[in-house]
């Protein structure tokens, strides 16, 4: 979990457009696939690299969506018996789209691997501790976290990963969530993800 880039990026990766549901690099996503759109797109997926972008819609028609999105890798999947399943997506990378090979039934996206860059380290460190002090706050509010949660943020020592992990995992406002997601630079990253978590314990 210390690295962005876990799979090769195909060039096209058919999408999934859902409100409020952000996929950051290396996060668990877990997710119930009923409608007949996305059952068909799971199938083409599973057949092919079981890779799938999670993108979140500009308005209620989804005629838009936004740009940056999260790709994500199919981990474990299960068929239920009316045709639904239930799969876990686990964050690879973050993506531009470029351009659209398909729109209906669903959309499928050309894509653009975007890294995240160091950019200036000035009190990175301070801002670590102060990012694991606001998460012990959550905690000590009664927010359940994930199993492992804890250890793994201790043992991550990648700071855009961690950045991602907290943000995956505490930041409730979707739009806080897609404003991280489109921040490539990690420090200022790090500054909105403390910034978004302040303003949720205040």
């Amino acid at each position: 979990m210390n690295g962005e880039k876990i799979e090769e990026l195909p060039p096209s990766l058919p999408v999934m457009v859902l409100p409020g549901i952000t996929l950051f690099p290396n996060a668990l996503l877990p997710l119930y696939i009923f409608e007949p759109r996305y059952r068909e797109m799971l199938e083409e997926a599973l057949a092919a690299g079981r890779m799938v972008a999670m993108a979140m819609p500009c308005n209620e028609e989804e005629s838009d969506v936004e740009m940056i999105a999260g790709a994500g890798l199919v981990r474990a999947c299960i068929r239920n018996d009316d045709g639904t399943s239930n799969l876990i997506l686990q964050g690879v990378c973050r993506v531009k789209f470029t351009g659209w090979d398909q729109l209906s039934p669903y959309r499928i996206a050309r894509v653009e691997e975007l890294s995240s860059r160091e950019g200036a380290h000035d009190e990175l460190e301070s801002k670590v501790t102060q990012l694991h002090a606001l998460c012990v706050r959550f905690k000590e509010q009664g927010v359940e976290l994930p199993s492992q949660f804890e250890a793994y943020l201790n043992q991550i020592t990648n700071v855009g990963v961690i950045t991602d992990l907290v943000a995956s995992t505490l930041v409730a406002d979707p739009r806080v969530r897609q404003m991280l997601l489109e921040e490539l630079e990690i420090p200022r990253r790090l500054e909105k993800l403390l910034a978004g978590l302040r303003s949720q314990l205040s």
